[in-house]
């Protein structure tokens, strides 16, 4: 992901993953009552958001007396996250990142059932 999400972007994007559903931009403009939005500018930040590749048009949906785009997250929060780490350490070879993940997981403890689901993952 060469650009990360703007906080307004990811704001929308928490929204999108938590609904876990379409949503239209009415929606979205209700569903985040702490920013100030007009359409129009909620409008490029969605269009943004669909060149980033982090959204698409879903569908359409009555909004008033029209009907309006829905839009759906193409990417979980953990698929974003993975970019994320892939982006700030490009540097280093997948095998390395991927065990220095594990090193972090470990030291901030994880419970006996996710190791064991861990070594199933492994195994498989």
């Amino acid at each position: 992901m060469k650009n990360p999400l703007s906080p307004n972007e990811f704001k929308i994007m928490q929204l999108l993953w938590k609904e876990d559903r379409p949503l239209s931009r009415p929606e979205i403009i209700e569903m985040i009552p702490d920013r100030d939005w007009n359409p129009n500018s909620i409008h490029l930040i969605l269009n943004n958001m669909i060149e980033k590749g982090v959204i698409c048009v879903d569908g359409m949906t009555r909004c008033g007396r029209g009907y309006g785009r829905t839009y759906a997250a193409t990417l979980s929060n953990l698929e974003y996250a993975v970019r994320l780490l892939k982006d700030a350490t490009p540097e280093l070879p997948a095998d390395e990142r991927a065990l220095g993940v594990m090193r972090i997981m470990l030291r901030d403890g994880l419970s006996p059932q996710t190791l064991e689901s861990m070594r199933g993952l492994l195994e498989a």
